[in-house]
């Protein structure tokens, strides 16, 4: 990865599944290098019934929240990443946990904005398998705020 920042990854072996905990790891090592390139296939990572959830607070004290699905996300992503990249707009990632829930995974982690300097405590995903064995994101959550703290 080109990030020189450290990411730190703590795992919580449930039932036993060092290899999906494994797979899982590399399922979101690629889904940073995807991001970090800006290569708008990340889109391909996410189930089209995925659940996506962004929570802003602004300054004044108004809460807003979105929810769109996977399939109006994916578009999103296609239209964002070329204007993300022109402004170098990455994130990093660190205390990483990997949670299995039933025959899901929640990949939790504190989300750093590095245009914005700020860091999201609550970010999460969780993953699934599909019947053809592909890791997929079916839910994905985050907070995010307006203004920079740069």
């Amino acid at each position: 990865m080109k990030n020189t920042l450290t990411v730190i990854i703590v795992f919580l072996f449930a039932y036993g599944h060092v290899g999906a905990t494994e797979e899982l790891n590399s399922f979101f090592m690629k889904y940073i290098e995807l991001n970090d390139n800006f290569d708008i296939s990340v889109a391909k990572l996410y189930s089209d019934k995925a659940k996506i959830h962004a929570y802003r607070v602004y300054p004044h004290g108004t809460q807003r929240s979105l929810e769109l699905n996977g399939e109006k996300w994916k578009q999103l992503i296609v239209r964002a990443m070329p204007i993300a990249k022109t402004k170098n707009d990455k994130s990093s990632f660190s205390n990483i946990v990997i949670t299995k829930q039933d025959k899901k995974y929640k990949i939790k982690a504190n989300r750093y904005s590095n245009i914005k300097c700020y860091t999201d405590t609550g970010y999460y995903m969780i993953v699934e398998e599909s019947k053809g064995g592909d890791l997929y994101i079916i839910e994905e959550y985050m907070e995010a705020q307006p203004n920079s703290n740069c």
